[in-house]
């Protein structure tokens, strides 16, 4: 594993180190999906989630030979660099439904508004690329897509092209956003990998579909390790407990430094812990009276914001989450995210559905931006 990793570092595909920068217009990747939908996509989110699932898009290619590059790149694209509410809580990267013979769990979003569909959930992230393999290469869409198999694994363009004629994608531009994504990042250099060929020690495999996930944290300010824990979920009321990665070094969100809420952590000792007094971390946090924190949720050490700076425009609701939950989240004052959902200030949002965190107007993009604009 060590050997392979050091590997993709010398040829280029991975930093020795992910740092949190400064986000500008060179660090943004305006691209659409495949349903048409417009995906704003950052560097260092782009490169941690390279880096967590780059082993499996390669033992996929060889199993199957669909390039690592083009499977790294939907999945970047679909998921938002796993930032999606469909592959954080449905570990599904590929926007794979349900379709008539799925008999496992199911994940419910909205369709413009309009229509829930039906998506599937996976027990684990790697589920889904392996999902999305047996889809592309499934017998029965050999008519669809077998004519992608002809092309040698190297040839990206041949196989972003392919998938566009084949339906694969609504959107236009698809075939583009592929390959901007695989050329950025210089994915196209995975297509010449193998674990065939690797020389690797018994037992090594098993640890590449159980990879820690990085947080975007500046690597100077690390005062105690990253750690995964099983929690309840922070940000919503799925019954579940799911996974996280707690550090108690402090980070940033919409501008603002913020820490993790620790297991077994009250507000009283979170003061403690950054001396700090509960007073000042009720009123930046605009706390409820008697709210119980709960492990995961943000803490903020300075006053929430009045706008929100971030890429997103709108927040798919959560089961159980509340419009306060959605404004922690993103470090907005409640009442400001009200001001932009009016209708939700005496109802609680449906969970689906979607809640503004910027005024439309702000969110504008320019044609220069906008690199595949329809």
């Amino acid at each position: 594993m060590l050997r392979f990793t050091m590997l993709l570092i010398a040829i280029g595909i991975l930093p020795l180190s992910l740092r949190a920068t400064e986000l500008d217009a060179e660090n943004l990747l305006y691209l659409y999906n495949a349903e048409g939908e417009l995906q704003i996509l950052d560097n260092e989110k782009a490169k941690l989630y390279i880096e967590r699932f780059v082993h499996i898009a390669i033992s996929e290619m060889d199993r199957s030979g669909i390039p690592a590059s083009i499977k790294m790149a939907q999945g970047i694209l679909e998921s938002g660099s796993g930032m999606s509410s469909l592959a954080q809580f449905a570990h599904n990267h590929f926007g794979i439904k349900c379709g008539g013979s799925w008999t496992g769990k199911t994940y419910y979003l909205w369709d413009d508004d309009v229509a829930k569909s039906c998506f599937r959930v996976f027990d684990k992230d790697e589920d889904s690329y392996i999902a999305h393999t047996d889809f592309i290469s499934n017998p029965s869409k050999s008519s669809r897509y077998g004519f992608l198999f002809e092309l040698e694994t190297t040839d990206y363009k041949g196989w972003a092209n392919g998938l566009q004629k084949a339906g694969y994608a609504t959107s236009q531009t698809y075939a583009r956003s592929l390959i901007s994504i695989i050329e950025r990042y210089q994915l196209y250099k995975l297509d010449h990998l193998t674990f065939k060929s690797q020389d690797v020690a018994a037992g090594e495999l098993d640890s590449i579909f159980n990879l820690t996930q990085i947080l975007p944290v500046p690597l100077d300010t690390m005062v105690d390790e990253p750690h995964f824990v099983m929690i309840p979920d922070p940000f919503g009321n799925i019954k579940d407990t799911i996974k996280m990665t707690l550090t108690k070094t402090s980070f940033t969100e919409n501008g603002l430094i913020t820490v993790f809420v620790q297991p077994d952590e009250d507000l009283k000792a979170i003061a403690k812990r950054l001396k700090i007094s509960e007073k000042k971390l009720i009123k930046y946090n605009e706390i409820p009276k008697g709210y119980k924190l709960k492990a995961g949720q943000y803490i903020y050490l300075e006053e929430k914001k009045k706008s929100y700076s971030g890429k997103d425009i709108y927040h798919i609701v959560r089961e159980g989450q509340e419009m306060y939950d959605i404004a922690q989240h993103f470090g907005l004052k409640k009442h400001e995210l009200l001001k932009l959902n009016k209708v939700y200030k005496n109802n609680k949002p449906q969970a689906g559905t979607k809640i503004r965190l910027i005024n439309l107007n702000e969110a504008e993009l320019s044609s220069k931006k906008c690199q595949f604009c329809q």
